[in-house]
């Protein structure tokens, strides 16, 4: 019988750790402010999920790449990525020639690295207010009324993972499409 100690020292979880992650989307270099350290009781979620949002997952890479090698799935479209984080899908739309992106997730400190993140690689998007990142708590149709006219295009990645949050998410999509 053998005992493997677990260690964080591994790719996987190093990714985690990084403040800062540079990838490059359908040739193009981005880079993503993270913050998987800063964690605290007010960033809790509804759900008293805990800052998930905090880190780029790989779901949201290969989103990304999808998107880079479909460019007109977005191009002059308004779209909205629920479930955001870090906005790293955002920004792959904005790159694809979105006519706006809007990263939406729940809490405060997530929509803050959104938001840099969104006017570090698309810095003209964001500027003239067509990148942006906003609150949005799923089965509110007050929230979703506030993002403005229905959506063309709905992004998210590694979404949910619980299914008490099922139904509140596809009110949502109903509501902003």
């Amino acid at each position: 019988t053998a005992l493997v100690p677990f260690s964080n020292a591994n790719p996987w979880s190093d990714a985690f750790s990084m403040q800062q992650r540079s990838l490059v989307i359908g040739g193009t270099a981005v880079k993503v402010r993270q913050s998987w350290e800063k964690r605290s009781e007010e960033d809790l979620e509804p759900t008293g999920m805990r800052w998930t949002g905090a880190a780029v997952w790989d779901a949201a890479i290969v989103l990304s790449e999808f998107l880079a090698d479909n460019k007109q799935l977005v191009q002059r479209k308004r779209v909205l990525e629920v479930g955001a984080g870090l906005a790293l899908v955002s920004v792959a739309a904005g790159l694809c020639g979105a006519e706006s992106v809007t990263a939406t997730d729940y809490t405060t400190a997530v929509l803050e690295l959104a938001t840099e993140n969104l006017k570090t690689n698309l810095p003209e998007m964001a500027e003239a207010g067509n990148a942006t990142a906003l609150p949005l708590l799923w089965g509110s149709e007050e929230a979703a009324s506030s993002l403005g006219k229905p959506f063309d295009v709905v992004v998210g990645s590694d979404v949910i993972y619980r299914e008490d949050v099922f139904k509140p998410l596809i009110q949502t999509l109903d509501l902003v499409t």
